[in-house]
């Protein structure tokens, strides 16, 4: 082999080794979020402690078919608790139909029952999520 086919091999093999090196790399993939959406959230551990939620009950407006939606909650605690919630609706692929509601204020007395209930602006709505918290 002469000096110049020497030359010319070692810079094909400099340049083949420099590209198998900067590879594509396949994209970072998001983490999948362990837990399942609910249609209630707390914002903190302490409300969460301090309220109780029942299973809330979801129903068709008669006449314009909005959702109506009615969410049994209480002050599980001996005092008066002020409460904000947001309400989304969502239609049946998850989308929002609507800019989420809120925030709305609750007051719920020491130990008594109550109720969180929003009527959907669309009759398009399925489902539906409520984020409450402490009143600011």
């Amino acid at each position: 082999m002469n000096m110049k086919t020497a030359l010319s091999f070692l810079m094909l093999l400099v340049l083949s080794s420099f590209l198998v090196g900067c590879g594509v790399r396949a994209p970072i993939q998001p983490r999948a979020d362990p837990y399942l959406p609910s249609q209630v959230h707390m914002d903190q551990e302490r409300l969460r402690k301090d309220t109780a939620v029942g299973t809330p009950q979801v129903a068709r407006d008669e006449i314009s078919q909005n959702l109506v939606v009615t969410v049994p909650i209480r002050s599980a605690i001996n005092k008066t608790l002020y409460v904000d919630y947001y309400v989304t609706f969502v239609d049946a692929n998850g989308v929002p139909v609507a800019p989420k509601l809120g925030p709305m204020t609750k007051v719920l007395l020491p130990n008594t029952p109550d109720r969180i209930t929003v009527t959907s602006t669309t009759p398009r709505a399925v489902d539906f999520q409520v984020d409450v918290r402490y009143a600011r």
